[in-house]
């Protein structure tokens, strides 16, 4: 069975904003780049999510299926089980990652 991946609208939020710096600061033949280095990056982990890297702050709260991988400089935070890969952000890694863990994956909406 082939996994499918799924990316949140938070998710998609934070991929514009990567898009829209990256294309200011860059231009869009950087951003063209980066683009494709992201598409492999999730195409990857979608047929082998386990080359991610578990996240401490939810393994020690028994959430083995959530890993991240580094696409650059940008965290991509996912979850996973046997018929989806499911993308929960994505976040420079100068940022706090603990806050916009706690904030995106373990507060309620």
């Amino acid at each position: 069975m082939t996994r499918h991946a799924v990316i949140l609208n938070g998710a998609k939020a934070d991929f514009r904003e990567i898009r829209s710096y990256v294309k200011k600061q860059f231009g869009d033949l950087v951003w063209g780049q980066v683009n494709q280095e992201f598409k492999d990056a999730i195409k990857l982990i979608t047929a082998n999510p386990l080359l991610g890297t578990r996240i401490d702050e939810l393994s020690a709260l028994g959430y083995d299926n959530y890993r991240k991988t580094l696409v650059r400089q940008t965290r991509v935070v996912y979850e996973f089980n046997s018929q989806q890969l499911i993308v929960h952000m994505f976040i420079h890694t100068k940022r706090d990652f603990k806050t916009h863990l706690e904030q995106r994956l373990l507060l309620p909406t």
